[in-house]
């Protein structure tokens, strides 16, 4: 692809752009020492780039494996910042952190190429080389979700709900019986709690009456009273279980790695439906206007803003959660790039199927006239944009 914002900027000054790289990095350190819990958005702005230019990788290696030339690699588009040339490919850094790009000449019929570099064009490859170039930074994204989530579960484990218990909520019930986390919930009313589920089946029958609940603490019993009472509509003693982890050998990893890595595809897929849909676009409206029947702030899709600024507070304390949110994250962009539109991935991939389809087909050579797509890709981008620039509205409206 090319630069949306042009391929004209002026030569940078290597010296002046690596003082300025390297004095926005020591800045970056020194704030995460002076202001520690910004260590979790750094780590996740650092994953997402990362996510960003491993999937544009992937593109990079599949066409110089494929014998295309490739003239760009780089991070953000606009001016450049900082840049290098090696052989025939330049690499660096642009103003608008907004992505990054490879550039593959010829990927049209609609791009003037140097004859002498015809041969070497994406439009002049085979079907099966083009298909693994465009395909290569959604198989790069789906490739990393599976390392992250194996690593997951080998070096930390499934979380699950234990009967121990975390967190006392302020002015609650337990509170004032003197519960504290960390306490074992052992009986309620005589009833042993052997999973932190039937807590709940014991608290709710017994509005207002007192509740017998025994505890482990620090190796011994005791037993305490609380009555119940009802919080956001529920009853409640003011209790939240602690979750634990454990983790998986490395064989039995394997088989949960796919089925977790097949859940999250279906969550990812079941939620852009939801959002794509018709019904779900006219929610999304309703959204953006702040109007009755809109997404709830949990439903509603997330910008690199508002997964950024909520970041710390999905990681929590917890680094082992970044693990989970980047895998997800990578699941997401590899499906999203897989719709086939144009200029997404899947739209090129498309393209290319169809043409060594018809050409079989035909008994000649099928070439798709990228004229003729050129509205349908350009609603696209109106509408990646649209919803870009929307879903930062909307979180920088929450924030």
């Amino acid at each position: 692809m090319k630069d949306p914002f042009g391929d004209n900027e002026p030569p940078v000054e290597t010296r002046k752009a690596i003082t300025g790289i390297g004095l926005t990095l020591l800045a970056v350190i020194a704030l995460v020492i002076v202001r520690p819990s910004l260590a979790v958005t750094v780590a996740i702005i650092v994953g997402l780039i990362m996510t960003i230019m491993l999937h544009e990788w992937g593109h990079y290696i599949a066409a110089k494996k494929s014998g295309m030339k490739v003239t760009e690699f780089f991070l953000g588009f606009g001016p450049r910042v900082w840049s290098f040339r090696k052989g025939e490919t330049e690499y660096g850094i642009k103003a608008i952190p907004a992505g990054g790009y490879v550039r593959i000449v010829g990927m049209t019929n609609l791009e003037e190429v140097d004859p002498e570099d015809e041969d070497r064009t994406y439009r002049q490859a085979t079907v099966g080389k083009r298909l693994i170039t465009v395909l290569a930074g959604i198989i790069v994204n789906l490739c990393i979700a599976l390392v992250l989530i194996y690593s997951l579960l080998v070096f930390h484990g499934p979380e699950k709900i234990s009967t121990v218990i975390d967190q006392v909520s302020a002015h609650s019930p337990a509170l004032a019986a003197g519960i504290r986390s960390g306490d074992r919930v052992i009986a309620i009313n005589g009833h042993r709690i052997t999973k932190w589920e039937q807590v709940g089946t014991y608290v709710r029958p017994n509005a207002g009456k007192p509740l017998s609940i025994e505890l482990e603490r620090a190796g011994r019993r005791i037993t305490v009273e609380a009555t119940p009472k009802m919080t956001d509509g529920a009853l409640r003693v003011g209790i939240a279980a602690r979750l634990i982890s454990e983790p998986v050998g490395v064989l039995a990893a394997v088989p949960q790695t796919f089925s977790t890595f097949g859940r999250g595809v279906g969550d990812t897929v079941g939620a852009l439906g939801k959002v794509f849909s018709a019904s779900g676009i006219e929610r999304y409206g309703k959204t953006v206007t702040n109007s009755k029947g809109g997404f709830s702030a949990q439903e509603r899709p997330r910008s690199v803003v508002g997964i950024v600024a909520d970041g710390g507070d999905i990681v929590g304390g917890n680094w082992w959660v970044l693990l989970g949110l980047l895998a997800a994250i990578n699941v997401f962009v590899a499906l999203f790039n897989l719709l086939p539109l144009p200029p997404l991935d899947g739209g090129h991939a498309a393209v290319a199927a169809y043409e060594g389809l018809a050409s079989k087909i035909r008994g000649r050579r099928v070439r798709v006239d990228y004229q003729k797509l050129l509205p349908v890709a350009a609603v696209v981008v109106v509408v990646i944009l649209m919803f870009g620039l929307s879903t930062i509205y909307l979180d920088l409206r929450s924030l």
